[in-house]
């Protein structure tokens, strides 16, 4: 998920629109109409409101598609994009560069803006900057990846920005890091550092980009149209509160990052009956794995998956071995095996051929036939080829993410996990659910001991991260009920927590996996009034508060 500043109302309240050019429920038309009559500006003067020739609904439209300050701050942005020979664009509603620039990953999470810019240049989004410190009423939101579950947070109905066009990246081969700009997928970042045996730490999807504690630098559009470099040598507040402190200091157009040497690479997904989660859940050791619960409700069925990721040097014995015992996708044939496991052997084989020809998938052979599914074909499609839905297309359902934070798991906080599993599938069927995810996120002790201070608290020794809840359903009538059941959900699985001496009150909250009415003190902790300092140091007008996400607070 991008850092390059989510947006819109806090509130994380929705409009309900029409797209279509047609009559709504309300007997009124339809915002479509409205974009059509107004959002065409030009140099011609604007017209008046007494075009409506009589029609009621007229001042329905004007009152919100040609509010003044819209209309001349919308002038002012097409006159930069057209100056800057179209390098920006200017986006009308209604059109395929509309479209893609405000559509999310989710339906519940795309809003229908006023119009669209694709900033082209660091110039081009100063200057817009500019025109929206100018015009006070203007809201506006800033999207990245377009990965945000939480409407308003990078959406808008003022005016969307799209960071689209900042999709640079650029390897170090001296400092060995890499820039990469805010418009960029972790796919193509993928594939662009694969190409040097790097890689970087990323993230858990392909959309957006946004990684804090290896941060080496970011370039930022400040509120008052400055563009400046931060990192701990320069503007070293600036850099402590980006990281983290999501859309409150500016616009971040690129990320400099380290990397690190890409060695073998093993990954795979193993899928267990529910009755078989005692079981999965005993399992222990060193190995880096994610047990998620999925909830399917058209096929009946309530199963444990678990993601099982290695990325050392080939080990003498099979890390998983365990799980495959109970598994009964046997996807690596024990009866032909004398020794060491031979067929672990010929997935690192395969994936070391994989990284080595990662621009001429051509020459990349089959993989081990013993791995039918969602091994080592997947990686092909991650790394080899555009995999379908990598964060470029809208998926037509409703989600939202919760999260509880968690130092770690014990075995009635697993099974209250199941519990509520099977509690959320059993209301799939009557209230139009998709999926009901719980995902156990592993982490090791040892996962903040080379942090540096950063806006989101974490500090070495004290491990802990969010145990993810994520739910999924269609129809926007059963918002209240799945956000409701959310809340219910993630309260059960706190209590336990707390029982268990898992969780407390010092944790604070992963904003990236927050519901959107998380109190902003939840998630910065005892870093607030620091961050509040900082804030009102580059935002004392408070224009990144016309946006939405969490919003810190200026300080008096």
């Amino acid at each position: 998920m991008a850092t390059a500043a989510p947006s819109s109302d806090e509130s994380g309240t929705e409009d309900s629109v029409t797209y279509a050019g047609s009559v709504g429920s309300t007997g009124k038309r339809s915002i479509a109409q409205g974009i059509h009559a107004s959002i065409d500006y030009n140099d011609k003067s604007d017209q008046s409101d007494d075009d409506s020739n009589g029609d009621s609904d007229a001042s329905y439209d004007a009152d919100f598609w040609t509010e003044e300050e819209y209309v001349e701050a919308t002038k002012e942005i097409q006159k930069i994009c057209k100056n800057s020979k179209h390098v920006s664009q200017f986006l009308r509603f209604g059109g395929a560069g509309y479209k893609l620039s405000v559509s999310h990953q989710f339906e519940s999470s795309s809003e229908v803006a006023r119009c669209a810019v694709q900033p082209g240049n660091v110039d081009d989004l100063k200057k817009i900057m500019k025109v929206f410190k100018s015009y006070d009423k203007v809201k506006f939101a800033v999207k990245g990846g377009g990965h945000s579950t939480n409407p308003g947070f990078s959406s808008t109905t003022g005016i969307q920005i799209s960071m689209a066009n900042f999709n640079e990246l650029e390897y170090n081969s001296k400092t060995q890091n890499l820039r990469i700009g805010a418009g960029c997928l972790f796919d193509e970042v993928y594939k662009e550092i694969a190409q040097y045996k790097r890689n970087i730490v990323g993230g858990a999807t392909a959309a957006g980009v946004g990684v804090a504690d290896n941060l080496v630098e970011v370039q930022v559009v400040l509120c008052n149209g400055e563009s400046v470099k931060a990192s701990a040598e320069r503007n070293s507040d600036l850099f402590f509160a980006i990281r983290g402190g999501g859309n409150n200091f500016g616009i971040v157009t690129s990320f400099t990052v380290k990397t690190y040497p890409l060695g073998p690479i093993y990954r795979n997904m193993l899928t267990f009956p529910i009755d078989k989660a005692t079981k999965v859940q005993r399992q222990e050791g060193s190995d880096q794995s994610c047990i998620q619960t999925f909830l399917h409700p058209r096929e009946s069925n309530h199963k444990i998956t678990v993601d099982l990721f290695y990325d050392g040097p080939l080990p003498s014995d099979n890390p998983f071995e365990e799980l495959l015992e109970i598994s009964d996708e046997k996807w690596i044939d024990h009866e032909f095996q004398d020794g060491a496991d031979k067929k672990l052997s010929e997935n690192f084989a395969f994936m070391d051929q994989l990284f080595s020809n990662i621009h001429n998938p051509s020459s990349i052979t089959a993989a081990p036939l013993h791995c039918p599914v969602y091994g080592t074909p997947l990686s092909l499609q991650t790394y080899a080829k555009n995999p379908h839905g990598a964060g470029v297309g809208e998926e037509n359902v409703r989600v939202r993410w919760g999260t509880v934070m968690v130092s770690h798991f014990t075995r009635k906080l697993l099974d209250e996990i199941e519990n509520q599993s099977k509690l959320a599938a059993s209301k799939m069927k009557d209230n139009q659910g998709k999926s009901a995810v719980i995902d156990i996120w592993p982490f090791l002790p040892s996962m903040f001991d080379t942090s540096t201070s950063a806006a989101w608290p974490h500090n070495k020794g004290q491990p802990n991260g969010p145990l993810f809840v994520s739910f999924q359903w269609e129809g926007e009538s059963n918002d209240k009920y799945w956000i409701g059941l959310m809340v219910q959900t993630l309260r059960s699985i706190r209590k336990m927590a707390e029982a268990e001496g898992c969780t407390n009150d010092n944790l604070p909250n992963y904003c990236n996996t927050s519901l959107a009415d998380t109190p902003v003190k939840d998630i910065y902790k005892n870093h607030l009034s620091k961050l509040m300092t900082i804030r009102a140091k580059y935002d004392p007008d408070n224009l990144m508060g016309r946006t939405g996400g969490f919003r810190i607070p200026l300080a008096l």
